[in-house]
């Protein structure tokens, strides 16, 4: 066999089943630890929640980029003028109660300039939801102020 000697071959041979072995092994782990845990998945996206102002009219928006909940501590501070853009969702989302619709969290930014179409009050979005979410797509109220923060949505609506 391949010119190795009989003890050689067998050693080879040992050592190919036990890393199957080992292989099986991790298989069969893994498919208890997913039927224990629930698989594997990742976990939702670790973000803060911020109270937003436009004009008196205020909602909620859900931040888990790194560099968007820099900027937003920031606005909240008076350190820039940036407000949050994002992709619109039917329903509050767990958070932007009690508002029929919210900003999807993983595309939330805060951007210093952007399109006219999608600025508004809260209300706009809410009294004509089809078309803010199927035409516009987006919401980037120009006026918003940032006003608190929190872990937890319901810190914000005390």
């Amino acid at each position: 066999m391949l010119g190795l000697s009989y003890a050689e071959a067998v050693y080879l041979r040992r050592r190919w089943i036990f890393t199957l072995v080992i292989i099986s092994a991790c298989a069969v782990l893994g498919s208890y630890y997913a039927a224990l845990f629930g698989g594997f998945t990742t976990r939702p996206a670790a973000g803060r929640y911020f109270l937003v102002d436009v004009q008196g009219e205020k909602f909620v928006v859900k931040v888990t980029d790194g560099e968007a909940l820099r900027l937003a501590e920031e606005r909240m501070a008076g350190l820039n003028r940036m407000f949050p853009l994002g992709e619109l969702a039917r329903g509050d989302g767990g958070f932007n109660m009690p508002w029929s619709w919210h900003l999807k969290p993983e595309s939330v930014r805060m951007v210093d300039a952007s399109i006219e179409l999608c600025d508004g009050l809260p209300s706009h979005v809410e009294s004509d939801l089809d078309y803010w979410v199927d035409v516009v797509g987006q919401y980037c109220p120009w006026s918003a102020e940032i006003v608190a923060s929190a872990d937890e949505p319901a810190d914000l609506h005390k």
